[in-house]
């Protein structure tokens, strides 16, 4: 690679472009060559629906199959309350008790199929650590959403599974190594072949710390990285406070950390105390086959127990902000 532009990667570029003018392909490529190391950053869930165009998403960010389950089933009392006419109101609360008692992947209610789906989350690193924001990522953008109706999921349509190549590739990485189960890893190479395609969603962003050369995630994945340094500014002046009780020459130190974190300026780290974070880069990829996207592998985990009541699981306030 020639020059800190890649333009010896693409010839059609010229040098002098700018780092944010660059189109994805080519920011893709960069990444593949300067982070060539893919870590899987585990799995997270969701739920779509079976549409004429195909399969209408909802969001991705359920922690297990079962907590995707009981999103659905939450969905399916709200449409009894609110929203579906009377002769499904039945339906409804038929396919709530289901998912709520079962494990089920796929259920038929009031004539429409909706499907628990599996996306694995991965991020690339290099000498120094996990990919930060490209250039071309915007750095703070609204929740996506495609429409408001309360009867529909509104994250779009998936998009097709095309067979895999250049960035792409990082779909055939298959977790391994001495801190994964061998049950992920074999449902994982048996995945290839079941499911061959790959699905490229929106990128996401996470805030992963340095400890002891690994870099895990610290909280949620978010939408953009604007996002991602709100919330490690909450974190540090209003979390630290209670989860350490810090002396008060510490405390300083955490809220100056969140007011840099609230400056305008579009860091990817900071530092405090000897703490190093960064905004980090996550790639999410759903598997899809000839029937459609991939349901959860039986190496994904679910709770122990299951919930064994509606009640308790409306109280809990588990309600999906996502849907």
């Amino acid at each position: 690679m020639a020059g800190s532009d890649g333009a010896a990667l693409a010839g059609d570029l010229p040098p002098s472009l700018p780092a944010g003018a660059r189109p994805p392909r080519l920011g893709d490529e960069l990444a593949r060559r300067t982070r060539p190391v893919v870590l899987w950053y585990g799995s997270t869930y969701g739920v779509m629906e079976q549409v004429p165009g195909g399969w209408m998403m909802s969001g991705m960010e359920r922690m297990s199959p079962q907590d995707a389950r009981e999103s659905l089933a939450w969905w399916f009392r709200n449409m009894v309350r609110f929203h579906s006419t009377g002769a499904d109101h039945a339906a409804y609360r038929e396919g709530a008790a289901l998912l709520e008692h079962g494990h089920l992947d796929e259920v038929t209610v009031a004539g429409r199929v909706f499907r628990v789906v599996r996306a694995d989350r991965f991020c690339r690193f290099g000498p120094d650590g996990p990919e930060p924001p490209r250039p071309t990522d915007p750095d703070d953008l609204p929740e996506p959403r495609t429409r408001r109706d309360p009867d529909r999921f509104d994250h779009g349509l998936l998009p097709p599974a095309r067979p895999m190549s250049g960035a792409e590739l990082l779909g055939e990485h298959v977790p391994g190594g001495p801190g994964v189960p061998s049950e992920v890893t074999r449902d994982a190479r048996r995945a290839l072949a079941t499911h061959p395609g790959v699905v490229r969603l929106a990128t996401r962003f996470a805030a992963a710390e340095r400890e002891n050369g690994t870099w895990p995630p610290h909280g949620p994945f978010l939408h953009s990285p604007a996002r991602v340094r709100d919330h490690l500014a909450a974190y540090f002046d209003t979390l630290v406070p209670k989860m350490l009780r810090p002396s008060p020459a510490v405390l300083a130190e955490y809220r100056a950390a969140a007011a840099h974190l609230r400056d305008g300026t579009r860091r990817t780290e900071v530092t405090v105390l000897g703490r190093l974070f960064r905004v980090v880069r996550v790639e999410y990829i759903v598997r899809a086959g000839p029937d459609g996207p991939e349901t959860p592998r039986p190496s994904d985990r679910d709770p122990e127990e299951l919930r064994t009541g509606s009640g308790e699981f409306r109280a809990t306030g588990l309600a999906d902000d996502d849907q």
